[in-house]
């Protein structure tokens, strides 16, 4: 029983400097994790949140029966995923863990604020290792707002979102999003044994992540979380549409898989060989113009998603609960080929074929795709990385569609999501993060993701923009503890942080300045 730890233990010495073990017992179930003296932190990793079964939701763990011991010194496996070769701990598909992160000391009547950490990376793409939330913990001892960080896994791709008739018939629509629901669920009977509190739970993630916390916002009575930070993504940043979508990409599957001769397709892909799914999953990313621009994708479910997310958020239907919500400058520049659009043809071309048509469904049409033209000059200084004048980088009209691009998924969605919700008298703040990452080549911008390393404070303690990791990561700390960002002026001497409100206001972060400023900017363009 114990050898494994011991192994663990020895492979843990190169990340972290002095280990013992700690533990947390669950009725008869003991969890041993780790304590790291230099950090002050304990860790439990690898904790099943559920038993999964392909196609199938998860099925909530006990704890009542054999007297367990449960080695939680190491990561878990990965979920499936597409077009990733390998990853250091590996695939598998009974993935559904989630790992824990509190102060050392910490007692299961401590009540800690939990933060829960959902990852992004397409719904395609993401494992719980890659956020190491030993950081945040750390930081939040010392600014003496401790709290626990909880990081999930959920289920991916074809075996988290797979579309169709045959999906939807057999209820394995947005597995990946009830796997989350399932983990938000885990954390509200459990980790009070851990030393966190239930009723002070926040949600907050990035990209897919961030939109995946915007759909359970539409479970207006929702208890599983008090309060949310969303980083790029909101729940109408694509459309989420029925299952039938993507029912060519369920077909392609069953062809890929060997299944197209059976009575039953969707018994088949149950039972096939995990490396012929992998294999067909991977097959069917490489070629998205054949199949779908998102073959694995939310659907309307009528129960976690109950309808359009652009129709509930329209009437308001959003959960009534406090919120911080921001993009990065240039979320565009990463999504866009950048070689592809080098004349005023090609980007009326991707405009309306290769992006519209496929991406946003809902603004297909001739007056529309004018329109965009029209809003989006060719100006190569009025493009997206913005402020980088009239450099091309590649072709001249990337700029173009990297802006395009970005305020349609991200900034207009964002803005509208702000606008309903200050209508409702909700509770919520706004950030722009201008900030680059160093040593990263001039063309991304302030791109897609460049803040999740501020946020999770992977940046040398050396570093110029350190000071802004720390004065983020105050700010989230702030909201998570008390529901306000505020506390970080008194932490670290950040700037107040006032709410959106009917003002716009919104708080403007980079490292040579954080200041308040009107949420206004491409007014025409966006609104």
């Amino acid at each position: 029983m114990f050898l494994p730890l011991l192994t663990a233990l020895s492979v843990l010495g190169s990340s972290y400097a002095q280990i013992s073990l700690v533990n947390v017992t669950i009725d008869k179930t003991s969890f041993v994790g780790v304590y790291n003296s230099t950090l002050g932190v304990d860790t439990f990793r690898g904790i099943s949140y559920g038993t999964a079964e392909r196609f199938k939701r998860t099925t909530a763990p006990l704890y009542n029966g054999n007297v367990t011991v449960v080695n939680a010194t190491a990561p878990g496996v990965a979920c499936p995923q597409v077009t990733v070769s390998s990853v250091e701990y590996g695939f598998g598909e009974d993935c559904t863990l989630l790992d824990i992160y509190r102060p050392h000391n910490t007692t299961s009547t401590s009540k800690l604020p939990v933060m829960v950490w959902i990852y992004g990376g397409g719904l395609t793409q993401g494992a719980s290792f890659s956020y190491p939330g030993s950081g945040i913990v750390a930081v939040s001892s010392k600014m003496e707002l401790p709290v626990i960080t909880v990081i999930i896994n959920y289920r991916l791709a074809l075996w988290g979102f797979l579309g169709g008739q045959e999906a939807e018939d057999n209820g394995a629509l947005n597995l990946g999003l009830y796997d989350q629901r399932d983990a938000m669920t885990w954390v509200q009977n459990y980790i009070s044994y851990f030393g966190g509190d239930k009723d002070k739970v926040t949600l907050f993630g990035q990209s897919s992540g961030s939109m995946s916390i915007a759909y359970h916002f539409l479970t207006e009575d929702t208890n599983l979380f008090r309060a949310a930070i969303l980083e790029s993504g909101v729940s109408t940043s694509v459309p989420v549409l029925n299952a039938s979508v993507n029912q060519p990409v369920y077909d392609a599957l069953v062809n890929l898989a060997g299944c197209n001769n059976s009575s039953n397709t969707f018994s088949c892909l149950q039972t096939a060989d995990e490396s012929v799914l992998a294999d067909a999953a991977n097959s069917i990313a490489s070629a998205p113009n054949s199949y779908s621009a998102r073959p694995w994708a939310a659907a309307i479910d009528g129960e976690i998603i109950p309808d359009s997310p652009a129709v509930l958020t329209a009437q308001g239907k959003i959960a009534n609960k406090p919120f911080i919500v921001g993009d990065v400058q240039d979320e565009g520049t990463v999504f866009v080929q950048p070689q592809a659009l080098n004349t005023t043809d090609d980007y009326i071309t991707w405009l309306g074929l290769d992006y519209v048509g496929r991406n946003a469904p809902f603004l297909s049409n001739e007056t529309t795709l004018a329109t965009l033209e029209r809003l989006y000059p060719d100006v190569e200084a009025l493009g997206s990385p913005y402020g980088t004048g009239n450099v091309s980088f590649f072709g001249e009209q990337f700029k173009r569609g990297a802006s395009t691009y970005g305020d349609i998924h991200f900034h207009a969605p964002r803005r509208n999501w702000l606008e309903v919700a200050a209508s409702k008298g909700m509770t919520s703040w706004c950030y722009e993060f201008a900030q680059t990452l160093p040593s990263v080549p001039e063309w991304t911008g302030v791109f897609h993701a460049s803040d999740v390393f501020f946020v999770f404070l992977e940046l040398p303690s050396t570093s110029p923009d350190f000071a802004l990791a720390e004065q983020t990561v105050a700010y989230w700390l702030s909201f998570a503890t008390h529901l306000t960002p505020n506390l970080a002026a008194a932490l670290v001497g950040a700037p107040l942080w006032s709410q959106y409100g009917s003002l716009k206001t919104s708080l403007y972060m980079s490292s040579n300045e954080t200041k308040l400023v009107v949420d206004n900017f491409r007014k025409e363009q966006i609104e």
